[in-house]
Protein backbone atom coordinates (compact mmCIF):
# COMPACT_ATOMS: atom_id res chain seq x y z
CA UNK A 1 0.00 0.00 0.00
CA UNK A 2 2.91 2.34 0.64
CA UNK A 3 4.03 1.84 -2.96
CA UNK A 4 0.51 2.71 -4.12
CA UNK A 5 0.60 5.92 -2.07
CA UNK A 6 4.01 6.81 -3.53
CA UNK A 7 2.72 6.20 -7.08
CA UNK A 8 -0.37 8.34 -6.43
CA UNK A 9 1.82 11.08 -4.93
CA UNK A 10 4.01 11.05 -8.07
CA UNK A 11 0.86 11.43 -10.23
CA UNK A 12 -0.34 14.24 -7.97
CA UNK A 13 2.98 16.07 -8.25
CA UNK A 14 2.77 15.89 -12.07
CA UNK A 15 -0.88 16.99 -12.31
CA UNK A 16 -1.93 20.56 -13.08
CA UNK A 17 -5.74 20.16 -13.26
CA UNK A 18 -7.19 21.26 -9.90
CA UNK A 19 -10.11 18.82 -9.96
CA UNK A 20 -7.79 15.93 -10.76
CA UNK A 21 -5.44 17.08 -7.98
CA UNK A 22 -8.32 17.06 -5.50
CA UNK A 23 -9.28 13.52 -6.51
CA UNK A 24 -5.68 12.34 -6.17
CA UNK A 25 -5.33 14.11 -2.80
CA UNK A 26 -8.39 12.25 -1.54
CA UNK A 27 -6.97 8.94 -2.75
CA UNK A 28 -3.59 9.58 -1.10
CA UNK A 29 -5.17 10.78 2.15
CA UNK A 30 -7.67 7.90 2.20
CA UNK A 31 -4.97 5.26 1.71
CA UNK A 32 -2.78 6.78 4.43
CA UNK A 33 -5.72 6.96 6.84
CA UNK A 34 -6.76 3.39 6.00
CA UNK A 35 -3.22 2.14 6.62
CA UNK A 36 -3.14 3.94 9.99
CA UNK A 37 -6.61 2.62 10.87
CA UNK A 38 -5.53 -0.95 10.16
CA UNK A 39 -2.47 -0.46 12.37
CA UNK A 40 -4.55 0.99 15.19
CA UNK A 41 -7.06 -1.87 14.96
CA UNK A 42 -4.25 -4.41 15.15
CA UNK A 43 -2.84 -2.71 18.24
CA UNK A 44 -6.26 -2.46 19.89
CA UNK A 45 -6.92 -6.15 19.22
CA UNK A 46 -3.71 -6.99 21.05
CA UNK A 47 -3.95 -4.47 23.89
CA UNK A 48 -7.66 -4.34 24.67
CA UNK A 49 -7.76 -7.58 26.67
CA UNK A 50 -4.81 -6.35 28.76
CA UNK A 51 -6.45 -2.97 29.40
CA UNK A 52 -9.78 -4.53 30.37
CA UNK A 53 -7.98 -7.03 32.65
CA UNK A 54 -6.10 -4.19 34.34
CA UNK A 55 -9.28 -2.17 34.86
CA UNK A 56 -11.07 -5.19 36.35
CA UNK A 57 -8.17 -6.10 38.66
CA UNK A 58 -7.78 -2.57 39.93
CA UNK A 59 -11.53 -2.01 40.22
CA UNK A 60 -11.20 1.21 38.26
CA UNK A 61 -14.53 1.25 36.43
CA UNK A 62 -14.18 5.01 35.86
CA UNK A 63 -11.45 4.25 33.29
CA UNK A 64 -13.72 1.80 31.47
CA UNK A 65 -16.55 4.35 31.35
CA UNK A 66 -14.13 6.94 29.95
CA UNK A 67 -12.98 4.52 27.22
CA UNK A 68 -16.59 3.70 26.35
CA UNK A 69 -17.50 7.39 26.17
CA UNK A 70 -14.59 8.19 23.85
CA UNK A 71 -15.18 5.26 21.51
CA UNK A 72 -18.96 5.73 21.31
CA UNK A 73 -18.90 9.48 20.71
CA UNK A 74 -20.91 10.29 17.57
CA UNK A 75 -20.31 14.04 17.58
CA UNK A 76 -18.15 14.31 14.49
CA UNK A 77 -17.79 17.47 12.46
CA UNK A 78 -17.90 17.71 8.69
CA UNK A 79 -14.12 17.41 8.41
CA UNK A 80 -14.03 14.22 10.46
CA UNK A 81 -16.94 12.74 8.50
CA UNK A 82 -15.18 13.59 5.21
CA UNK A 83 -11.93 11.98 6.39
CA UNK A 84 -13.84 8.92 7.59
CA UNK A 85 -15.56 8.63 4.19
CA UNK A 86 -12.36 8.85 2.16
CA UNK A 87 -10.65 6.40 4.53
CA UNK A 88 -13.41 3.82 4.10
CA UNK A 89 -13.47 4.45 0.33
CA UNK A 90 -9.77 3.55 0.29
CA UNK A 91 -10.51 0.43 2.33
CA UNK A 92 -13.16 -0.58 -0.21
CA UNK A 93 -10.79 0.08 -3.11
CA UNK A 94 -12.77 3.06 -4.42
CA UNK A 95 -10.47 5.50 -6.21
CA UNK A 96 -11.69 9.09 -6.54
CA UNK A 97 -9.10 9.59 -9.27
CA UNK A 98 -10.45 6.66 -11.30
CA UNK A 99 -13.99 7.98 -10.84
CA UNK A 100 -12.83 11.42 -11.95
CA UNK A 101 -11.09 9.97 -15.03
CA UNK A 102 -14.23 7.99 -15.95
CA UNK A 103 -16.42 11.07 -15.55
CA UNK A 104 -14.06 13.17 -17.66
CA UNK A 105 -13.98 10.50 -20.39
CA UNK A 106 -17.80 10.30 -20.38
CA UNK A 107 -18.07 14.09 -20.70
CA UNK A 108 -15.54 14.15 -23.53
CA UNK A 109 -17.43 11.37 -25.31
CA UNK A 110 -20.69 13.27 -24.87
CA UNK A 111 -19.21 16.45 -26.30
CA UNK A 112 -17.68 14.60 -29.24
CA UNK A 113 -21.10 13.05 -30.04
CA UNK A 114 -22.84 16.43 -29.73
CA UNK A 115 -20.41 18.23 -32.07
CA UNK A 116 -21.63 18.01 -35.67
CA UNK A 117 -19.19 16.84 -38.32
CA UNK A 118 -18.03 19.66 -40.58
CA UNK A 119 -16.97 19.07 -44.20
CA UNK A 120 -14.91 22.25 -44.39
CA UNK A 121 -12.29 22.17 -41.59
CA UNK A 122 -11.98 25.95 -41.78
CA UNK A 123 -15.63 26.64 -41.05
CA UNK A 124 -17.07 26.98 -37.58
CA UNK A 125 -20.62 25.81 -36.79
CA UNK A 126 -22.93 28.72 -36.13
CA UNK A 127 -25.25 28.85 -33.15
CA UNK A 128 -27.28 31.71 -34.61
CA UNK A 129 -30.56 31.30 -36.48
CA UNK A 130 -29.75 34.45 -38.53
CA UNK A 131 -28.11 34.16 -41.93
CA UNK A 132 -24.49 35.32 -41.98
CA UNK A 133 -24.08 38.99 -42.80
CA UNK A 134 -21.55 40.31 -45.26
CA UNK A 135 -18.59 41.83 -43.52
CA UNK A 136 -17.29 45.19 -44.58
CA UNK A 137 -13.54 45.35 -45.16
Amino acid sequence: MIEEVEALQAKLDATVDEDEQRALEEDVTGKILWLCWCGICAEVDQLLPKVVGYIRREGNMKGLVTIAFITCSTDSGDDQAHLRRIMFDAGEGTSKHQLWLATRAAEQAKWSRDTPAVDDPGSVPSTSNQPPSASVV
